[in-house]
């Protein structure tokens, strides 16, 4: 008899969500009124909680939230959220280096400050494009602006939506009294903007800490592994665009490179950080509980492995690292150049394992 190829009929949410309902309300009918998560309540409304509950210290709000974090999502990210959270990270990293010489009063980053903040701009202007298309109701997208019933403060996607629209009219600000040469003025609006670079990417790195059933997402490092991959892939995107850009210059107008090999010294000590908080994290995980064990070699080593052993780890850090440490090497122009190109693109796998990889086991079983 023929094998039948025909999908599974899986349960809708509404499904999911009325078992949900059942199994909840008999394990809290023990002699007290249980919370309903009733289907008006979207199970995917991850790590909902009931702070007001006087159960919270009897471990009852614990249950409640592991079911409700780990219901099956429909719409799980993709990459076009892998590449927004690629895109802040480079914009943020190369916003950075442009406020060293005006900011930070390092005088010889002074003649790419105003490139590297322009860089910084046209990166996260695509941002909203990426963020917009992902809705799927893409006319909706100003509802976190407009509707109150969406903006509300404690929502960590209100915090974002927020910085990212500062740290965009910060840089611009910052970039027109650079190009006016206001020192005074560009220092006061960089520094601002610096904060806003540094809170924006923050940001990325919390909307998914906080969701309490996503491993390895639900991390207290993860904003710090943000921000140094950020840093990272931002010095690295810089250099590749100032070598291109030096290609349609006069000699008199091209940056050094001298001032390109100076930036890789910077981006050399960010892999080394970046490669001590994944260290931690792999320690953790092999030595965590369950379902950390079992995130590491179910996803990051199995379907995930290519994008995180090979391409973060090996691609991204490992052989930048080890052409930028070579005594004689690391300073020669065309070898720093071709570890930018490898740690600005490594930095994509660990932003596409990130966010697909936390909604696997949700999605697949």
């Amino acid at each position: 008899m023929p094998t039948s190829t025909a999908r599974p009929n899986w349960p809708s949410g509404g499904a999911i969500s009325r078992v949900i309902t059942r199994s909840w309300r008999g394990i809290t009918s023990r002699g007290r009124p249980a919370r309903s998560i009733s289907s008006a309540e979207p199970c995917t409304t991850w790590g909902a909680s009931s702070a007001k509950s006087p159960t919270n210290f009897l471990g009852g709000i614990d249950m409640e939230r592991e079911i409700v974090a780990n219901a099956f999502h429909h719409v799980p990210w993709g990459i076009p959220i892998a590449i927004y959270f690629y895109l802040v990270g480079a914009s943020a990293g190369s916003f950075v280096v442009s406020s060293l010489g005006w900011v930070f009063g390092v005088p010889k980053y002074k003649p790419i400050s105003l490139f590297a903040a322009n860089t910084a701009i046209v990166l996260l202007l695509i941002v909203p494009v990426l963020l917009i298309f992902d809705l799927g109701h893409m006319w909706r997208f100003f509802h976190l602006l407009m509707l109150t019933s969406f903006s509300h403060w404690s929502a960590p996607m209100m915090w974002g939506t927020t910085l990212i629209l500062s740290y965009t009219l910060g840089m611009i600000v910052y970039s027109y009294f650079v190009w006016r040469h206001d020192v005074r003025r560009a220092q006061r609006f960089g520094l601002l903007a610096v904060v806003l670079a540094i809170g924006t990417h923050w940001y990325t790195g919390v909307v998914s800490q906080l969701i309490p059933g996503l491993d390895p997402n639900h991390t207290a490092t993860a904003p710090i592994l943000f921000l140094t991959g950020a840093f990272v892939s931002g010095i690295g995107f810089l250099n590749l665009a100032l070598a291109l850009r030096n290609r349609w210059l006069a000699p008199e107008k091209r940056v050094s490179p001298e001032l390109i090999v100076g930036l890789s010294r910077l981006m050399m000590w960010g892999i080394v950080f970046d490669l001590f908080l994944l260290l931690n994290e792999f320690l953790q995980m092999t030595y965590g509980r369950g379902e950390e064990f079992v995130v590491l070699y179910g996803v990051l080593l199995g379907p995930f492995q290519f994008v995180f052993a090979w391409v973060e780890v090996i691609w991204g850090l490992l052989l930048p690292l080890t052409l930028l440490a070579i005594p004689g090497w690391g300073r020669r122009y065309p070898v720093v150049l071709v570890a930018s190109f490898m740690a600005a693109t490594g930095i994509v796998g660990m932003r596409i394992w990130w966010v697909m990889g936390g909604f696997y086991f949700q999605t697949f079983f």
